[in-house]
């Protein structure tokens, strides 16, 4: 579906579903009604992956052309990481390889490890964009300077520190432990 077609759906959609439309944004949050489907297989609860006390920004572009690259690529996919506001981007990642995600240009798309490959060669075929690979999948974002990575052979301690510490599941155990440790600290600890 080409831009045009996507702004008179997102139009016409909008209000029923609780979203709104600013410029070449859909907004939301989540008091949408996240079961609407913004483009075939994802709906607007799977774009809330962060933050979602505030409100979400996605480039409607970004979802026009995701929209090609999973036509392409036939199978689904889990969006991992969407929209951050920019207090929580620099709470939770700092200076990430991508700030894209603070202006809602930027999605990372992950699907089993044997598939990054072809979804990879999808993107490829199908975006121009800012492009990074990951062994849990791909990230793609609407850039004037095109940029390209490729993270599935590198090893080091640094990256995979970094990529335990952007897992989800991971961060909440450690945001467990840090207030386990810290009740331990302020009050079992004193008796």
């Amino acid at each position: 579906m080409d831009k045009k077609a996507f702004d008179l759906q997102f139009k016409n959609d909008a209000s029923e579903n609780r979203f709104t439309v600013d410029g070449d944004f859909i907004v939301f949050d989540k008091d949408s009604k996240l079961s609407y489907e913004v483009i075939p297989g994802i709906k607007l609860a799977d774009l809330l992956t962060a933050n979602p006390v505030s409100l979400t920004r996605i480039n409607k572009t970004l979802l026009a052309a995701l929209s090609t690259v999973l036509e392409a690529y036939g199978k689904p996919v889990t969006i991992r990481a969407s929209y951050r506001s920019p207090e929580y981007n620099l709470l939770m990642f700092g200076q990430s390889d991508s700030q894209l995600y603070t202006t809602g240009d930027a999605l990372a798309l992950s699907v089993p490890e044997n598939e990054v490959q072809i979804l990879y060669d999808c993107i490829k075929e199908h975006f121009t964009g800012e492009l990074g690979v990951y062994q849990w999948g791909v990230h793609i974002g609407r850039a004037k300077e095109l940029k390209e990575w490729d993270y599935r052979s590198d090893t080091s301690f640094k990256r995979k520190l970094k990529d335990f510490v952007s897992n989800d599941k991971m961060k909440n155990i450690a945001l467990i432990g840090a207030a386990a440790a810290a009740v331990w600290f302020f009050f079992i600890r004193k008796k």
